[in-house]
C-alpha cells in the first residue's frame, strides 16, 4: 500500500483572465514545487478551486498532474462531493487518470450525521481501488469529524492518511495519538501547527503555502523531523508571517503571492475576484517581511 508522508502542497489551479484553464501554467507550477523537493502533490483540493471546475476540466487537471509528475512523487486527487455518487464519479476519474490516491472530505452544506458520514466513506472506499486520505476541514464543510469517527475509518485497509485542518491543537493531537498506529496523520497548516504536529507524531503537512515559500518549506520539515528545534522555530516564524487571509478571498491571495514571486498563479474564477491594487500591495508587503521578495521588486503582473 502507498505510504504518504512529508510535504505535500495543495496546488492552486491557474486560470487565464477569461477564466479558461491555464494548464501550461499549472504544469510549470508542478515542476517548480518538485524542484523545491516536495514529497507529493495535491490536485483539485480547496486551494485548487475544486468547486469551480466541471467534470471535463477536472479530468484534464488529473491527467496533467499525472503526466507532469511522471512518477516522481505521488499524486493525490481531491474528490469530495456533496453526494456520494458524485464523489465516486470523481474517484473514478482519478483512477482513470492514474492518480495514486484520493482525498475525501465529508459532504458540505447538507450536514449529515456521523453514521451517514461513515457510510459515505464506506461507499467511496468500496467503489475505489485507490488509497484514501481522509480530510477534516470544518471551516469549509461545517462538520468537524470526531476522533471516534476517524478511529472507525482508520480500520479500513484502503484508508492510509488523514489531513487534519481544524486548526485545533487538541483535536489534531488526539487524532495523532488515536490513529497513528494505522494511518499517517498530516497537519493542514504548517505555519500554525507544523512543528508541534511532527513532534507529536504527524508525518508531515498538506498546505497551500509551500508553493509560495518553496524550498523553505522543505527545510522547515527537515528541521522538524531531525529535531533541529532552533531552525524549526525560526522557519515557522517566517511561515507565520504569511497570513494571506486578510487580503482578498482565498485562494486569490495565494495566486497573487505566486504571481508576485514569478510563479504561475493566474486569475480566480467568479465569484472570487482578483485582488485590488491595495490588496496586492498588502500581500507584497507580507512577502517582503518574510524575506521572500526584495523591497525594490516591482509588481510586473499589475503593470
Amino acid at each position: 500500500m502507498l505510504e504518504l508522508k512529508g510535504v505535500i502542497p495543495a496546488l492552486t489551479l491557474p486560470f487565464h483572465e477569461d477564466e479558461s484553464l491555464d494548464l501550461d501554467g499549472y504544469r510549470r507550477l508542478i515542476d517548480q514545487v518538485l524542484d523545491d523537493g516536495v514529497h507529493g502533490i495535491l490536485a483539485n483540493g480547496c486551494t485548487g478551486e475544486s468547486w469551480a471546475i466541471d467534470d471535463d476540466e477536472r479530468m484534464q487537471v488529473f491527467r496533467a498532474s499525472v503526466e507532469q509528475v511522471n512518477g516522481r512523487v505521488p499524486v493525490v486527487a481531491g474528490c469530495g462531493a456533496m453526494l456520494t455518487r458524485h464523489a465516486i464519479g470523481k474517484v473514478h476519474q482519478a483512477m482513470e487518470a492514474g492518480c495514486d490516491a484520493v482525498m475525501i472530505q465529508p459532504p458540505w452544506y447538507v450536514m449529515p450525521g456521523e453514521d451517514e458520514i461513515y457510510d459515505y466513506y464506506k461507499a467511496i472506499i468500496a467503489a475505489s481501488s485507490l488509497p484514501v486520505m481522509l480530510y477534516n476541514i470544518p471551516r469549509r464543510t461545517g462538520i468537524n469529524m470526531s476522533v471516534d469517527l476517524v478511529d472507525r475509518l482508520a480500520d479500513e485497509p484502503k484508508v492510509i492518511a488523514l489531513k487534519e485542518s481544524s486548526k485545533d491543537w487538541l483535536v489534531l493531537s488526539a487524532m495523532i495519538r488515536r490513529v497513528r498506529d494505522r494511518i499517517n496523520v498530516f497537519a493542514g497548516y504548517a505555519s500554525l501547527l507544523g512543528m508541534a504536529a511532527i513532534s507529536e507524531g504527524a508525518v508531515g503537512y498538506v498546505d497551500s503555502t509551500t508553493p509560495v515559500v518553496g524550498r523553505l518549506s522543505i527545510d522547515f520539515y527537515e528541521a522538524c523531523v531531525n529535531g533541529d528545534r532552533e531552525t524549526a522555530r525560526r522557519l515557522q516564524a517566517v511561515l507565520a508571517k504569511l497570513n494571506f487571509f486578510g487580503s482578498g478571498t482565498f485562494p486569490a491571495t495565494v495566486k497573487t503571492a505566486l504571481d508576485l514571486l514569478g510563479r504561475p498563479g493566474g486569475f480566480p474564477r467568479e465569484p472570487i475576484k482578483p485582488l485590488t491594487a491595495q490588496q496586492r500591495n498588502d500581500v507584497r508587503g507580507l512577502l517582503i517581511d518574510a524575506g521572500l521578495l526584495e523591497r525594490n521588486t516591482g509588481d510586473k503582473a499589475a503593470e
